[in-house]
């Protein structure tokens, strides 16, 4: 008989962004980045997955595997208190190994549901720590045992490091930064294309052996070529596993980063795996420096989500590359699509309603949809000096109330584009050839255009995307 291990740690994100503290945050990702590092060194040559808390090890010998799953819960858990570990053994006999990783998945699947008592539960006689409100064991200054070991892990890596008190400044003159989150689409079909060419269990473990490292590979390469591609990038990785990407970035530079990651991404599978290669989609909220990390990676991560619907909708089979951004401007955030109805949807007086949530963007040309490369050329037409943007903002606010006085306003808005205002001179045609381009169908006079059976506009989104960025008007 032989044995399946799979472990799969939880939490992952909220263990890391549990504060705003950078130091805290890059030890957090330190610790977790640990747990995969023990498991290579102890047990290499059992490895078929192993990155980002995923793992999956192969064993003959019964005794070996009993001895890891009565020790890993146990010993990583008290190195990284408010984290969880699921872990389920599938066991099979030669020649299974291919449905074997089906079924581990199904008891994975079902461990991750049955709950754990966490290692730092409070009761109400203990005093909290309060920036995260957990049970306190060190007073000067009040930290929780996990901040503890997230500090330690931080220090024992990054304490000669001079370069990284340089890296750590991501906030832009607007004091935002943008939590970015990107997750690849197709895996799934991928894995189960390649394991049909597979006949016997040397082909499904080199098979998924060699898949888990090409596309670490392919990840790293396309994080690397997009960091060499936008000049001037103030960027910080945190979770970068398998398909999963999590950075900390400066938002003058984020959109950019997010467009070309993608780009080579879908570049770099294509090379590795010798087909069509797979794709990606991405969330970014754009914050505050000082706004709570756990909330807005948790709205990247919706973003994400929402991104990845659209893009099914188009091809099932392989969901074609997009993004998705947000500025948070509310101190509360949950669902993003409960967010589009209650804060992006414009109901104007004996009109239908207008959808301001004018995304995804895309990273290849789709029906209906524009490319983030022509947002991106849109935005600068109307960043420069002298745009009519301030003015489209105030057409924006009148939309929501009254659509005929809105058109009288955009109407009145088009006629200034010309004439000199201030002593500066902007010209119609530049912002009229960047709508061209961005999509046919919303001309200068309307600002708004048909997906499907609802109404929709671009300038909400360029109107939030300015005022993150340098350049833009607050």
């Amino acid at each position: 008989m032989k044995y399946l291990y799979g472990a799969s740690v939880q939490g992952i994100q909220g263990f890391i962004f549990e504060t705003n503290e950078l130091k805290s945050i890059i030890g957090a990702s330190e610790i977790i980045e640990n747990i995969n590092q023990k498991i290579a060194d102890k047990y290499e040559k059992h490895i078929i997955v192993n990155a980002a808390g995923n793992i999956k090890l192969l064993f003959d010998d019964r005794s070996e595997c009993e001895e890891l799953v009565k020790s890993f819960i146990k010993e990583e858990k008290q190195k990284a208190f408010g984290i969880t570990i699921s872990q389920a053994v599938e066991v099979f006999k030669e020649g299974d190994l291919k449905n074997a990783f089906n079924r581990l998945e199904k008891k994975l699947t079902e461990a991750r549901n049955q709950p754990q008592i966490p290692l730092d539960m409070s009761i109400n006689i203990v005093e909290l720590a309060p920036k995260t409100a957990k049970p306190m064991v060190e007073n000067k200054p009040k930290q929780d045992k996990a901040t503890l070991q997230k500090e330690k892990a931080y220090e024992e890596k990054y304490k000669d490091d001079k370069e990284f008190s340089q890296i750590t400044k991501l906030k832009n003159s607007k004091s935002k930064i943008a939590i970015i989150h990107a997750d690849g689409n197709g895996l799934g079909a991928m894995i189960a294309s390649m394991a049909k060419d597979t006949s016997n269990d040397d082909e499904v473990k080199t098979m998924y052996k060699e898949f888990s490292q090409n596309l670490k590979e392919a990840t790293e390469g396309a994080i690397d070529d997009a960091k060499k591609d936008v000049a001037n990038l103030k960027l910080r990785q945190v979770i970068v596993g398998g398909d999963d990407l999590t950075v900390i970035c400066d938002a003058d530079f984020a959109l950019e980063f997010t467009y070309k990651y993608l780009e080579f991404f879908e570049k770099r599978t294509k090379e590795i795996f010798k087909n069509d290669g797979l794709t990606a989609c991405a969330g970014i909220a754009f914050c505050n420096h000082k706004y709570p990390f756990h909330y807005a990676v948790n709205l990247a991560e919706s973003l994400c989500k929402e991104s990845k619907t659209h893009s099914k909708k188009l091809n099932g089979t392989l969901a074609p590359s997009s993004l998705m951004f947000h500025n948070i401007q509310s101190s509360s955030f949950t669902d993003f699509a409960d967010y589009i109805e209650s804060e992006l949807t414009l109901r104007p007086n004996n009109h239908k309603p207008i959808y301001l949530n004018y995304g995804p963007y895309f990273i290849t040309p789709q029906d209906e949809y524009s490319m983030v490369r022509d947002f991106l050329n849109l935005a600068r037409a109307l960043q420069v000096k002298g745009s009519p943007m301030t003015r489209l903002r105030d057409w924006l606010s009148i939309l929501g109330e009254d659509f005929d006085m809105a058109q009288q306003r955009l109407t009145r808005i088009c006629e200034m584009i010309d004439l000199r205002d201030n002593g500066v001179f902007y010209k119609k045609s530049s912002l009229e050839n960047a709508l061209r381009v961005f999509n046919s169908d919303i001309p200068l006079n309307k600002l708004i255009c048909k997906r499907g059976e609802v109404l929709v506009s671009p300038i909400h989104d360029v109107d939030k995307y300015l005022s993150v960025t340098d350049g833009g008007q607050e």
